[in-house]
């Protein structure tokens, strides 16, 4: 599989390849979540953010129109699925129509707003509507609703649909070119954009206002205002991460290529002028003086049919994984992204050959779990392969931890090697970045121990926070730890 990333055509790395910001391939596996519930055509899977009790709710939202919710804990029964909101009698589940996204207010709590959006029977088209939770935490009140966007020209298919709130609790919204080319371009439409609107959620009128350091806010030229970004197809999914406000989305594509991109504020993705890397329609391919933003990563139909934009992950579950963007393919397949912001992007195989990938969501932090709708009707999770058995040994390497921790200025780094082996003891920031290499060559079977004082590859200071130390055994992630620098 290539990708073609900033116009550069990068072959997908297997395995660590000398870095430990990469998952190893095969090092990773999708399990039941919740093996007694199956949900038909779960479609999104959020959570409300601004929560962070042990059993704390995860939502799930059926594409024919309904929302369920439970306690995440390690086991639930179906008795445990609550209906929280059922609009299916509105709903028109056809194509790629039907129920497909949710977000939860960030105030949530003190106000119970969530916001939906769906596809509605004629005469309604997409709907971006505001509902609000009952007195009882489990179900919300169904004739609360409130529309923010009925756009009733638009058909079943590229539609868009995700939901999410970003910083200044404004809203995202993504939404397709209803399978008509020309709105990719057309700044007098919203269909073919990402919106970006501030909910009124102090009354009912009117339902959002447009926030002022919106790109086209205020223009005098017929410009839809809550246009954030344009030039797209079908964004059906992008997540906007929290640590870093980066926002990523997932364009997917017509003839042959699916996309990644990071959405910035009045930028045009290309969309019908560009399909990934390449011109669409080369007759037509006029991009002079459009300023088009190339996306971070492409992959071709060879690979697969459709892009499910994931998540950046921020868990301390699988801290080998933190900083990376994992995403996917509705025909199968799991990868992640690694993107610091200066060297090229590298993209890894994150878990191959994926039964079908509906949606992805995130859990509750305390748990930090990463969820994966499927096809099939199950939420999956990711997971490390178990290495025990026959055919794949233990590995007795391992980190024997540090002291002190929490330290300042210095702390003492102990590790184990059950065999003579190439080590490499890396220190990482929780953006997944290398901070410093402590360890790099050849070492005997035994215990070994490093000190760190804070200090960066470069010299520099190491600010106060948390940092994951990772032992690496010939190329192998085998171990990885967390530490805590105070200044």
């Amino acid at each position: 599989m290539n990708l073609r990333i900033h116009g550069l055509v990068f072959c997908v790395l297997l395995a660590l390849a000398g870095s430990a910001r990469l998952a190893r391939a095969q090092a990773f596996q999708l399990e039941n979540a919740f093996p007694n519930l199956t949900f038909e055509w779960a479609v999104d899977i959020q959570r409300p953010n601004s929560v962070f009790s042990g059993n704390q709710l995860l939502f799930v939202v059926e594409k024919r129109g309904v929302i369920y919710n439970f306690p995440e804990l390690i086991a639930v029964t179906p008795a445990e699925r609550t209906v929280f909101l059922d609009i299916s009698d509105k709903v028109d589940n056809y194509g790629e129509a039907g129920l497909v996204g949710l977000a939860f207010h960030p105030q949530y709590p003190a106000n119970g707003y969530f916001f939906v959006f769906y596809v509605g029977k004629p005469p309604h088209g997409v709907v971006v509507a505001r509902y609000r939770v009952s007195a009882n935490p489990r179900v919300a009140d169904p004739n609360s609703e409130l529309i923010l966007i009925d756009d009733s020209k638009n058909t079943s298919f590229h539609n868009g649909g995700q939901l999410a709130f970003g910083p200044g609790r404004l809203l995202y919204i993504s939404i397709g070119d209803d399978q008509s080319y020309s709105n990719g371009q057309d700044l007098n439409d919203i269909k073919g954009a990402v919106l970006r609107v501030a909910p009124n959620v102090s009354g009912d009128n009117p339902p959002y206002t447009i926030p002022p350091t919106n790109p086209f806010a205020g223009n005098q030229d017929g410009i839809r205002e809550e246009i954030f970004a344009y030039g797209f197809r079908n964004p059906w999914r992008f997540s906007i991460d929290a640590v870093t406000g980066r926002i990523w989305l997932g364009d997917v594509g017509e003839d042959n290529f699916e996309e990644i991109d990071i959405i910035e504020s009045g930028g045009n993705y290309g969309w019908p002028l560009m399909e990934g890397p390449d011109c669409f329609m080369p007759s037509s391919c006029d991009t002079l003086g459009k300023n088009l933003r190339a996306p971070i990563a492409t992959y071709s139909h060879a690979t697969g049919i459709a892009v499910i934009s994931g998540y950046v992950y921020r868990g301390t579950r699988l801290p080998e994984l933190t900083g990376q963007y994992i995403f996917g393919d509705f025909s199968g397949g799991l990868w992640t992204l690694y993107d610091d912001g200066v060297n090229p992007p590298i993209v890894s195989d994150l878990v191959p050959n994926t039964p079908n990938i509906l949606a992805i969501g995130v859990g509750n932090p305390l748990k930090s779990d990463i969820y994966f709708s499927l096809i099939d009707g199950t939420i999956q999770r990711l997971a490390r392969v178990p290495t025990t058995g026959v055919d794949a040994p233990v590995s007795k390497s391992r980190l024997l931890g540090n002291f002190p921790n929490p330290f300042n200025p210095a702390t003492t780094i102990r590790y184990h090697l059950e065999g003579a082996a190439r080590v490499q003891v890396d220190i990482v920031s929780v953006d997944g970045v290398r901070v410093r290499r402590l360890e790099d060559g050849r070492r005997e079977a035994g215990d070994h121990a490093l000190e760190w004082r804070g200090e960066t590859d470069t010299g520099s200071r190491s600010a106060s926070g948390v940092y994951f130390y990772r032992l690496i055994v010939d190329g192998v992630a085998a171990d990885t730890a967390r530490m805590v620098l105070v200044q």
